[in-house]
């Protein structure tokens, strides 16, 4: 009897055994064929998540997109898309020192619509009292010359006012100057009305030895600094008081401390949304830009600006100060603070190159 009851006891335990593995062998296939089906989906392209890689080697070149900032990769329009000058809005990147004063003296002299700082300066009127509707100016009495708009988009509550009055879709302006690229882009510009952004380039070594010599002259300045001329240019490149510490990858990315991380980000940015240009280029780099904006260089009067203000690469605005030796001890100083802006810059110089076939289709597009 103890026999039955121990055989009966083995054969049930083996059978439950037996049950319990068959189970999870279903349950293994089960889960087989739920990876499969969600992979299938997947290579479909039927996931809702926009995220999703496609498949193939392009995989790389989506991640590559994922890498531009989401202010620039949203609300700016790809190079390789050819401009529609009346449906877009150009800005331009104001770096400091990079030649800024020079392209706002050349698109004046081409009569533009420009909106920066001056669109509420009261000495150039009394525009500056309509805080609810845009207005386009002209300062000169007889109604010619450079217009501009009554916003200021180079501060951060400038900019939002101007976003609320609706500058980019309005159209008035040709072009918006602002130092903030990363805040200007993302709240003047959306999905539906993309634009386009320039950048005029200056090797940050040679940029902030401009700026050091500049803030001790210039008394009209927010930045001015004479006590700058009780020090020396080592002397100052070693200190704290050189504050310029890779601005153009902090600019583009919005941070104060910024990696190599961000730097890889800014590169992308910078090559699938800027057309670039370069401050020892300046003749070509506006003729590019001019493209771009969709301005007449056959005309006579554009012409005329191109030769007065960079013809045979003129400097406008020039700031004269010692010159200073590649591998001196104060360059040393300065590029040691700015190691990824030089390799931004050197990345820009590059691309410099690399996009002048892609402004030649667009010159004849436009033709």
């Amino acid at each position: 009897m103890e026999e039955d009851i121990s055989n009966s006891f083995y054969v049930s335990s083996f059978k439950s055994m037996s049950n319990m593995a068959f189970r999870s062998r279903k349950t293994i296939v089960v889960l087989l064929i739920g990876l499969c089906t969600f992979a299938s989906i997947s290579s479909l392209g039927l996931l809702r998540n926009d995220q999703s890689p496609p498949p193939s080697s392009s995989t790389s070149e989506f991640n590559r997109n994922l890498r531009v900032y989401p202010w620039a990769r949203h609300n700016l329009k790809l190079l390789g898309n050819p401009p529609n000058p009346p449906t877009e809005t150009v800005s331009f990147w104001s770096i400091p020192k990079s030649g800024t004063s020079a392209v706002k003296t050349i698109y004046r002299c081409m009569n533009q619509t420009i909106a920066n700082k001056a669109g509420l300066n009261p000495k150039l009127g009394d525009h500056v009292q309509d805080e609810e509707r845009l207005t386009v100016f002209r300062p000169d009495k007889d109604g010619v010359g450079p217009a501009y708009m009554n916003v200021q988009t180079t501060t951060q509550e400038g900019i939002l006012r101007a976003a609320k009055l609706g500058l980019v879709p309005s159209g008035l302006a040709d072009i918006i100057f602002t130092g903030n690229p990363r805040f200007a882009i993302e709240h003047l510009y959306d999905r539906r009305h993309k634009g386009r952004i320039l950048a005029l380039f200056r090797h940050p070594v040679e940029r902030l030895i401009s700026k050091f010599y500049y803030v001790q002259e210039a008394d009209w300045e927010k930045s001015y600094h004479p006590e700058y001329k009780q020090l020396s240019l080592l002397g100052y490149a070693k200190s704290d008081i050189a504050s310029d510490r890779n601005i153009m990858v902090q600019k583009l990315s919005g941070k104060v401390h910024v990696t190599r991380g961000d730097l890889r980000d800014a590169m992308e940015t910078v090559q699938r949304r800027f057309f670039v240009g370069l401050t020892n280029q300046m003749e070509e780099s506006i003729r590019r830009f001019n493209v771009v904006i969709g301005i007449d260089q056959s005309d006579e009067e554009i012409k005329k600006c191109m030769d007065q203000n960079v013809g045979n690469n003129k400097r406008v605005n020039s700031n004269p100060h010692p010159m200073v030796e590649q591998g001196s001890p104060e360059w040393k100083a300065l590029a040691e603070k700015n190691d990824l802006d030089i390799r931004l810059y050197d990345y820009v110089v590059q691309l410099f190159e690399e996009q002048r076939g892609i402004i030649e289709s667009y010159a004849a597009a436009l033709e």
